[in-house]
C-alpha cells in the first residue's frame, strides 16, 4: 500500500507539470540567456537573466532552484523574480536539476540515487557566470523551493564561502547533510515555512520520500548556533488578509559578522511558494497564503544583508 501511494504521488506530480501552476506568468523565457554546459560528462543547462538597466559596474547574482518535478522554465516564468531584478539591478540564474530533481543530500531524489554532484554543478555555473558577466562575487545569493530549498541548505552548509545569504521555502536542513558538514563561516539564512505543510512537516521527521529532516525550529536553532547569534529573536505578527493564515516573523539580528537568521512562520499555510496559488492534481498542498509575497520578501532580506 505504501509503494502504491508513492506511485500515485509521483503520477500526480507529473500531472502537475503538464497542467502547470495556477499562477499568472509574469516573466518570459525569451528575455533570458539559455546556456548549456557539461559537468562530469552530463549535459546540464540553465537560464540567466541580466537586468535591463543598471548603473552598477558589477551586480549581485541570485541563484534560484526549482522544486522536485519543477523546471527552471516554470520558476522563471511564474515566480516574478526577473521583474524584481529589473527594478533592483541584480542578475538571476535558474539552473535545471537532473531529472527534475536535485541531489540535496537526503538520498531519496533521482539525482541523489544516481550520485549526481549537484554541488559541483552549481559551483561550476556560478564560476562560469563570474567569468562571462559583470557579477560582484561578494553579493551572491541562493534561494530554493522544496527540493530546491533543501539543495539551498546543502550549498549554504557545504559551500558557505560562495554566498552572502540564502533562503529556503518549505524546506529545512536534512539529517544526512548535518551529519557530514558544517558551514565555514557565518552567513545569513531565512526560512519561509507553512505550519500545515502536508509534504514537508514543519516539526521535522520524515518527508514523503522517506528521508529524515530537521524541522523549522531546529533548523533555525542550528543556524543561530553556527552564526553565534543571541538566542532571543525579535517577533512581528501580521494577519492582514482573509485567507485563514497568519504570519509570524522571528528575526535574529545580533549575530557574528553582522549576519541575520530569520524564520517566516506562516500559521495555517501549506507547501507553496507564499504569494502564489498552486494546485496539484489529486494532492492536497494545504492552504495558500496572501500574508507574504515570497519573491519580494526574499530579495528584501537579501538586500538588507548588502
Amino acid at each position: 500500500m505504501k509503494n502504491f501511494l508513492k506511485r500515485i504521488l509521483l503520477f500526480s506530480l507529473i500531472l502537475l507539470l503538464s497542467c502547470n501552476f495556477s499562477q499568472r506568468k509574469t516573466n518570459s523565457i525569451k528575455d533570458s540567456i539559455h546556456e548549456k554546459i557539461v559537468v562530469d560528462d552530463i549535459k546540464r543547462e540553465y537560464y540567466l537573466y541580466i537586468p535591463k538597466n543598471t548603473s552598477q559596474e558589477k551586480i549581485p547574482l541570485l541563484v534560484m532552484l526549482h522544486g522536485r518535478f519543477g523546471t527552471a522554465k516554470l520558476m522563471l516564468e511564474g515566480y516574478n523574480m526577473n521583474t524584481i531584478a529589473d527594478r533592483e539591478g541584480f542578475a538571476v540564474v535558474y539552473p535545471n536539476g537532473y531529472n527534475r530533481s536535485w541531489a540535496d543530500g537526503r538520498g531519496g531524489t533521482p539525482a541523489d540515487k544516481d550520485k549526481i554532484d549537484d554541488v559541483k554543478f552549481l559551483e561550476t555555473v556560478i564560476q562560469r557566470i563570474y567569468t562571462n558577466y559583470p557579477i560582484d562575487k561578494s553579493k551572491v545569493f541562493i534561494a530554493g523551493h522544496s527540493n530546491g530549498g533543501f539543495m539551498t541548505q546543502r550549498m549554504l552548509i557545504e559551500k558557505t564561502n560562495l554566498f552572502r545569504a540564502g533562503a529556503s521555502v518549505t524546506a529545512y536542513i536534512s539529517k544526512n547533510v548535518l551529519e557530514k558538514f558544517s558551514p565555514d563561516k557565518a552567513v545569513s539564512v531565512a526560512f519561509l515555512s507553512g505550519t500545515e505543510d502536508p509534504l514537508v512537516p514543519f516539526e521535522g521527521g520524515f518527508v514523503v520520500d522517506g528521508e529524515e529532516i530537521l524541522g523549522a525550529d531546529d533548523s533555525v536553532k542550528r543556524w543561530v548556533e553556527w552564526n553565534e547569534c543571541k538566542p532571543q529573536p525579535k517577533k512581528k505578527t501580521f494577519d492582514e488578509k482573509q485567507d485563514e493564515t497568519k504570519l509570524e516573523i522571528y528575526s535574529y539580528e545580533e549575530c557574528k559578522d553582522k549576519v541575520s537568521v530569520r524564520l517566516y512562520k506562516i500559521i495555517g499555510a501549506g507547501h507553496m511558494w507564499p504569494g502564489i496559488s498552486q494546485q496539484m492534481p489529486l494532492i492536497d498542498l494545504g492552504k495558500p497564503t496572501e500574508e507574504l509575497n515570497a519573491s519580494e520578501e526574499i530579495w528584501s532580506f537579501f538586500k538588507s544583508q548588502i
